[in-house]
């Protein structure tokens, strides 16, 4: 303030004086304290922060929370540096806006699964471009404690789409409702770990450069987090990271590939599809000329040598040509055990105990499998056989959520980890359009999560057992991420052990208590898990006969 008081002093002489300025001279002394004094407020607020690359100006959202969007945390992906591992993000000599959200990365819109969960035209609307390595952060006002733990989310999106700029994904009720934590969601090219992949920008399959780069992207995320959290309030030495779907395989994913790592200290994952098929195909299918690589390089008129000249053609294509080259063409773009990022050897990686071992949560939904069986009846008939949706829905939610997660809590335990073991089982008619054919699907539980329930498209208030189950929720993940080890026991939550007789599985939104958890034996849900290895082809024939993933 005694800066303001300066420069007043200073224009009101001047403007006392003889003086020969000009009336616009004289309007810009006049609005000199007034800048001042906004700067003063803005760094009085704590919402201007340092970071390595520069300052950056966030907002003060409400009188208990601060918001950053749209942060760079790596360089643009653009020209010579798309299907390129992420480069740090340049320094910046002025101060960065980030009172907005930023690009989100190109995407493939799953229109008919967006449709039924609310979203599609939240989803359409968001700006996309290919620079789009941006992250947002959500920290407690300056007033309230600082260094609170850090919890980092790396979003799913049908292994098509996804973005941060979600109304669902918003962090500002955790930061709210509890002291002690901050919410960090980044962006990243569509790093979808299992097939079908339509999205060439994660997993381009390029000979030239045989490496899951969307990956990385959440590495140079989690790497800029560690570097700059700090100054936004977080804790650098407690950060977890939790993902949904195609983000809880890539924070698996992280774990296998980061056994020693020293910078994430929990890992939440809620079920990740296609586990068990993760790694995809060797490097000569790749540079063969039938390769999905080579047939849009092809149509793009960059040849299908799969040398440097290829890749610097199709690096020098628009990204919206690119995009609408690979939607045209159906080819798919997967995953690929590059010995980096993922292995092909992870079941017996996982048995072995060859993984990050940090605090593990890891959950289901009852009904996963609704949302993609229902989407494709839609789709394909545009009317559902309810019998039919049941049957396969629960086959996809036995064989490809249920017994993975089963399999890693119980390799997670016997390599002395702890564990904590749920089943979603909440059904809301905010949630599902009051559509008797969605139960618990998979992604219903995110707006519970968050605390983000009102953020539904649909003309259905939440309900009072939501809303307390959500509210039990938020304190449950709050509580792992402020300490991973004992956290949860000491929220109540018991750990899940190597008896699975025990009650230690948490059923939340369980007839029996809507509102929060009932601890059941995890036999209950598992004992069709042995014949899985029989059945998992015969159900995968099944579902891709119908196209329903």
């Amino acid at each position: 303030m005694k800066r303001v008081l300066i420069f007043r002093h200073y224009t009101l002489s001047v403007l006392s004086g003889p003086c020969r300025c000009s009336r616009y001279t004289m309007i810009v002394f006049l609005l000199v304290p007034f800048l001042v004094l906004g700067v003063t407020l803005a760094q009085s607020d704590g919402t201007l922060v340092s970071t390595v690359q520069g300052p950056v100006q966030g907002s003060l959202i409400s009188s208990s929370v601060r918001q950053w969007l749209g942060i760079p945390y790596a360089s643009p992906p653009t020209g010579t540096l798309r299907f390129q591992a992420p480069q740090p993000a340049p320094s910046r000599a002025g101060t960065l806006s980030t009172t907005a959200f930023g690009n989100s990365c190109p995407a493939i819109l799953g229109t008919e699964f967006l449709l039924l969960v609310g979203m599609l035209q939240q989803q359409e609307s968001v700006p996309v471009d290919e620079d789009c390595l941006n992250l947002n952060i959500w920290a407690p006002a300056t007033s309230r404690p600082q260094g609170g733990a850090v919890l980092l989310w790396v979003y799913g999106g049908s292994y098509q789409f996804g973005t941060s700029n979600t109304p669902y994904y918003n962090g500002q009720t955790f930061v709210e409702n509890f002291d002690d934590i901050v919410i960090v969601t980044i962006n990243y090219r569509r790093s979808n770990t299992s097939p079908p992949s339509l999205n060439i920008f994660g997993f381009p399959n390029a000979p030239q450069q045989l490496i899951n780069i969307g990956l990385l992207d959440i590495d140079a995320a989690i790497q800029w987090v560690y570097a700059n959290i700090a100054a936004f309030g977080g804790d650098p030495d407690r950060i977890t990271i939790f993902g949904e779907s195609a983000g809880a395989i890539a924070v698996d994913a992280y774990a296998f590939s980061h056994p020693d790592d020293t910078i994430v200290k929990g890992q939440p994952s809620y079920i990740a599809l296609f586990e068990s098929t993760s790694v995809s195909t060797d490097s000569a299918s790749f540079s063969a000329s039938n390769s999905s690589w080579n047939t849009v390089a092809s149509a793009l008129d960059c040849g299908t040598a799969g040398d440097a000249a290829q890749l610097a053609c199709i690096q020098a294509v628009p990204w919206q040509t690119l995009l609408n080259e690979v939607i045209s063409s159906g080819e798919s773009f997967n995953s690929y055990a590059d010995g980096q990022t993922l292995f092909s050897d992870v079941p017996s990686r996982s048995a072995d105990g060859n993984f990050l071992k940090v605090p593990f949560l890891v959950g289901t939904n009852a009904d996963e499998g609704d949302i993609f069986v229902v989407a494709a009846e839609q789709e394909d008939f545009n009317f559902t056989i309810p019998v039919v949706t049941t049957v396969l829905s629960d086959a996809i939610t036995e064989l490809l959520a249920n017994c993975p997660a089963s399999q890693e809590a119980g390799d997670r335990v016997s390599a002395g980890v702890p564990t904590w073991r749920y089943i979603f089982e909440g059904v809301y008619p905010d949630l599902t359009d009051d559509n008797p054919n969605l139960r618990a699907y998979h992604s219903s539980e995110i707006p519970l999560v968050f605390g983000t329930y009102e953020a539904s498209t649909f003309p259905y208030a939440p309900t009072s057992s939501e809303i307390a189950l959500s509210s039990w929720m938020q304190g449950a993940w709050v509580a792992f991420a402020q300490d991973p080890g004992t956290g949860l026991a000491n929220y109540g939550w018991p750990s899940y052990g190597s008896l699975p007789i025990l009650d230690t599985l948490a059923e939340l939104g369980n007839s029996n208590n809507p509102g929060g958890p009932t601890y059941s034996a995890a036999a209950t849900f598992d004992v069709g898990c042995a014949v899985v290895n029989v059945l998992t082809p015969v159900v995968y024939d099944v579902i891709s006969f119908l196209g329903v993933l």
